[in-house]
Parts: C-alpha cells; structure tokens; sequence
C-alpha cells in the first residue's frame, strides 16, 4: 500500500514561494517559469489538478480596484479561452495529468450544455456535485434537482462521482447514465483512484424538497468503502473530491496582521487549520496511508495543506483561479516520494500581469498597477480574448438585487457574492434581532454584503438605518438573502431552518428578467 506523505510532518515537502509578508511579492499566485524537478528513471511525476466553486462563470470577468495613488485600476481574469490556454500550456508541460473538479461548476440550471462543452474542452476526468448545485433555481422545463443532476451526469462527456448518493428508490448509490460511485485511471504505469463525496451537511443545508428521494450516506464510511476497494485494485495514488471546507488561513492571518489570502504558504505547517471543522474531522478519522489527497471547495479563500500526511488542495472560488501539486511515483515500490512532491499555490487564471510583479494579484497597494505585460504560465504567453467579451459588472449585480427587492418587498437583501443563482429567502426578523445581526456583521468585515447599506458611521460612532430612518425595534423587517448566500453566515442559515422563514421561492435574481417580462413576477407574502 502507498503511504503518501504519512510521514510528512517530519519531513517538509517543497513548496516553492514565500510571500507571507504584509507588502511585496512578486508571483505570488502565477507561475510564469516552468520549474520540474529531476526524476530518476523508474519515477512519474503525476500532476493533480483541480478546479472548485465555478459557480458557471466560464466568461472573462473584471477585478476593480484602487492603486497605491487611490486611482481606479481594472484587471480581467478567467473566462473559457484564458482558462483552456492554462490547462494546454499545463498537460504540455507536465504530460501526466489528472483534472478533476470539486463541485458547484454549475450556474443556473440552463447553462448544462455551456458546462459540458467547458469539460469536454479541457479533458475533465472526474467531478462531483456541490452545495450550491442542491439549492439552484431549476427551470420548469428540467423538473427538479434529482432531473438536473441526471440531464448533467447525461449530457458531459466527464464522470460525474457521487459516492454516497443513494437513490431511495432502489436502495443504492445512483446509478444513472454518466455517473459512477469512483474512477480508477492508469496515467503513464500509475493507478489513480479518484472518488466523488457529498459532504454530510448538505442534508442541514439543503431544503428537503431540493433532496426527495435521496439519501446520502455518512462520507466517511462512504470513503472507507470506496478507497479499500480501489487499494485492492492497484491504486498508487487515491483522491478524493468532495465540496467541503476547512479554514487553514484565519489563524495565521491573525497572528500575522496580514489578509488572509496573503498568508498559508507551508503546507506542512500543522497549527495552521481549524480541524474543528467537518472536512478537519473526516481528514482526522481517516486511517494512515488511505487517501492521499482531497480536493475541497466551498470557501473563498485557498487550501495548500498537509492535514495528517493527506493534501488538501482548494482554490478561489468563481473561475478565478486552479490548483495543482505535483507526486512524484516509483513504479517499482508503488510508492510516493514525499521528498519531490510540490505543493503549489493557486494560480490565477491572468489575463495580463502587473509588470512589477509577474502576477495579477490586486491585494497589495504599495505595487504599481499601471504598468503591464502578458501574462505567462510555465513559460508560455497566454493568449486573450479581446476585452469587450468581460461580463458582470457590480452596476448590473446591484440592479438584480434592487429588483428582486422590489418584487418581495425587502426592507434589506444579504448577498454574499451577489451569484444569484440560488433559491431566493425570505426572513423575517425583529428590529432587535436585526440591530445585533448587522452590528456583528459590521465588526466581523460583512458590511459590504448588506443592501442598500444600513451602516452609518459618525464620530467613530456606528449607527445602522433603513432608508435614513432609524430601525424600530419591535417592528418585523423582511430580509432578502439567497440559499447560499445563507449557507455561508451561521446565524442567517440558523433562521432559513427555523420559523423566521417566510418562504423558500423557486426563483433567483438571475431569473427575475424572465418574470418581469413575462407578467409572472409575484411577491412572496
């Protein structure tokens, strides 16, 4: 059996950049050099690669930012082009490579064919479903979830792995046309297993209609099962790709003053994640040498860590970026050579970079913003689309927003990241109970996901309104917000599952157009 990086807490793996500073960098999530390490002559260098949380942005979009002089700075990143060019320029480098994805590639439900296609392009060999593909607003014409899933298992070219997904009808894992419970590949004499989990929470996240007639089981007997099975078979190296979360940048990010994406750079550093966490439990329990990597996803910011000898992989969310790390095989003794395995961070899917420092990293004010140059990957120039093709302005999200309070008849909306995609929700809170949620939101850094702002501050003093008028304490205010936008703040998703709900709605912001122009639009109440 492979005992990958059993014994890496011992013995650090490379890991190539050092930019945990407050300012100044340079490559902090590019590669624009290719740098391979040597192999003896029974070695393969397996590269496994991953993308997490698309959330069906698949077209270039814009980052607005300040530069160090306080002036307007816009840099383009993603987009289908931009990305098939990363991947080209990585399998041409590297040769043996596994691409898989962890969940919530979907946006709305009509953009099936648009995924499928993005899979097919760039030689997907496994994903699975995510939280936010639970709760998606599902047109009429695809039916429900359950008819969602299985028009996409369907319609891909790429294996759609749901482990522990059953079926009640029949009593056992999912057996539709596309899907399979795991994949095992030979890439270049290794076996790769890989495994598709739904994480256990989906059932406490999800309303119960988004999930009639499954049931999904325990992931970590699911996981036990299904690496024992591929072990049997011969698999050198085990994945698995489940779209759960745990947090390796907060405490770091604390200790050093620095934000939090700045920061997680030792993958072998053991203090730095929370294994308070569902995914820091499961990566607990696990027995030694059993799995050898995890791809998760759920989170805005990266996972580059070694949790108990497993390496946990995750990117930023939303097309913005991929992961990858590099296992090193000796195809005599079936073993890993922990000493030559690479953990890389992200990479941002650039458009351009910023001369000064060989990246688009838009975090750092002190770097100059106006200088650019192309962006290059492993040596390569990336080749873009012509700007005009970027999408998805902060103008048009607020104006979906403005509208879908309007027709629900809010008094404020809570949209994490303004996706839209999602089953839109109605809570209903006493002005006590809203004073104390805006109050914690505003000192926890949430601000910006209220609208219209409640916030107020005068001589360092916060005051919260609604429309300048002050919020009356026992009158109920109805709060717009979105499943997943919910799924995301602890104290919002406590009321979807409580009383506080008004209603769950089959609509989301993106749809809103459609039920305005067709005269179908109605309140919630």
């Amino acid at each position: 059996m492979n005992y990958i990086l059993c014994l890496l807490l011992a013995v650090a793996c490379s890991f190539k950049k050092s930019n945990q500073t407050l300012k100044g960098h340079s490559e902090l999530y590019s590669e624009p050099e290719a740098q391979l390490g040597s192999l003896d002559k029974d070695e393969r260098r397996i590269i496994v690669a991953a993308t997490n949380d698309l959330h069906g942005n698949l077209a270039p979009f814009a980052v607005n930012f300040d530069d160090r002089k306080e002036q307007k700075q816009t840099v383009t990143m993603g987009g289908q082009a931009v990305i098939s060019d990363y991947f080209q320029i990585l399998r041409k480098t590297y040769k043996n490579v596994l691409l898989v994805d962890s969940g919530d590639i979907l946006g709305n439900g009509s953009d099936i064919s648009e995924a499928a296609n993005f899979l097919k392009t760039n030689h997907y060999d496994a994903v699975t479903v995510g939280l936010r593909d639970f709760n998606l607003k599902v047109p009429s014409a695809i039916g429900g979830t359950s008819d969602l899933f299985k028009r996409f298992a369907r319609e891909i070219s790429t294996p759609l792995l749901l482990g522990n997904l059953y079926d009640l009808k029949t009593a056992s894992v999912v057996e539709w046309e596309g899907t399979k419970s795991h994949l095992l590949k030979e890439i270049d004499g290794v076996k790769v297993g890989v495994i598709g989990i739904i994480p256990d929470d989906i059932v406490e996240q999800t309303p119960v209609n988004n999930r009639l007639g499954f049931y999904v089981e325990n992931m970590l007997q699911a996981t036990l099962r299904h690496a024992r099975l591929l072990r049997s078979l011969g698999a050198d190296i085990v994945v698995v790709i489940t779209h759960q979360k745990i947090d390796c940048h907060s405490r770091l990010a604390d200790e050093g003053q620095l934000p939090a994406d700045k920061v997680n750079f030792d993958p072998a550093l053991q203090r730095a994640c929370d294994l308070r966490s569902p995914l820091g439990e499961f990566l607990n329990r696990l027995p030694p040498g059993l799995i050898d990597v995890v791809v998760g996803g759920r989170s805005d910011e990266k996972m580059a860590n070694i949790v108990n000898g497993i390496l946990v992989l995750g990117g930023f969310p939303n097309g913005k970026s991929f992961s990858y790390a590099e296992l090193v095989v000796n195809i005599g003794s079936r073993q890993i050579n922990r000493k030559k395995t690479v953990v890389h961070q992200p990479v941002l899917f650039c458009h351009e970079f910023f001369k000064e420092t060989d990246d688009c990293y838009t975090g750092d004010p002190t770097v100059d913003h106006s200088k650019r140059i192309p962006a290059r990957f492993l040596g390569q120039e990336i080749t873009p689309p012509p700007r005009e093709q970027t999408v998805k302005t902060e103008k048009a999200e607020a104006l979906e927003i403005q509208r879908a309070m309007g027709l629900h008849e809010a008094d404020l909306s809570y949209v994490h990241d303004s996706s839209g995609e999602t089953q839109l929700v109605v809570l209903k809170l006493s002005g006590r109970e809203l004073i104390d949620l805006l109050e914690e939101d505003y000192n926890s850094g949430m601000k910006e996901f209220w609208w219209p702002s409640p916030f107020l501050v005068k001589h360092d003093e916060l005051t919260v309104s609604i429309a300048g008028e002050e919020i009356d304490i026992p009158r109920t205010y109805r709060v717009l917000t979105d499943l997943e936008s919910a799924q995301s703040h602890q104290r919002l998703l406590k009321r979807v599952n409580s009383s506080s709900v008004e209603n769950i709605v089959n609509s989301s912001l993106r749809s809103l157009e459609d039920k305005v122009a067709t005269g179908m639009a109605a309140s919630t109440h």
